[in-house]
């Protein structure tokens, strides 16, 4: 999962980059930089189209460790939420980049990555309510029937048996 989050930081800075470049446009008017205004956005493009190029690398590396590991059994866990913040950050630089480029492809992968989000939320809502309905989900295991706290109805191991993660 961990191999998500790298995805995160790299969006969030190509939207940094890219929004304030577009926007140098109407704050730059009437300044003493306002010839900068196109140099701005080019920078900021520029910059953007390179942290969105190490993203996409990213990405697929992250796909290529989860799709390794949901082979080998990867159970669910409450780290599936980090899947959420990364892909939905960098679905937005990649909209970002359509918008400012004018390139459909970014546009078509944007919208891919959308969908793939909504997925992700759907799958991990769904597997989060049904571990907590079946508390097996909130478990430390640091805890234990000794320190006086009730065991779990379920265990993750109950539950994979079961064929749930």
């Amino acid at each position: 999962m961990s191999s998500w989050l790298c995805l995160g930081p790299l969006g969030t800075g190509a939207l940094g980059l890219m929004l304030p470049g577009a926007d140098a446009s109407q704050i730059l008017v009437g300044t003493e930089m306002e010839n900068l205004r196109s140099i701005a956005k080019g920078i900021g493009v520029i910059g953007g189209l390179m942290l969105w190029g190490y993203g996409l690398w990213w990405l697929i590396i992250a796909v290529m460790m989860t799709w390794r590991y949901l082979r080998q059994g990867l159970p669910f866990n409450m780290g599936w939420w980090g899947f959420t913040f990364p892909i939905g950050v960098y679905s937005v630089a990649t909209l970002t980049v359509a918008q400012q480029t004018g390139l459909h492809v970014f546009a078509i992968m944007g919208g891919a990555l959308v969908v793939a989000l909504a997925l992700f939320w759907l799958i991990v809502t769904v597997r989060t309510l049904h571990g907590a309905y079946d508390d097996y989900l909130f478990v430390a295991p640091c805890l234990s029937s000794e320190t006086g706290h009730v065991e779990p109805r379920k265990t993750a191991a109950d539950a994979q048996g079961m064929g749930l993660t």
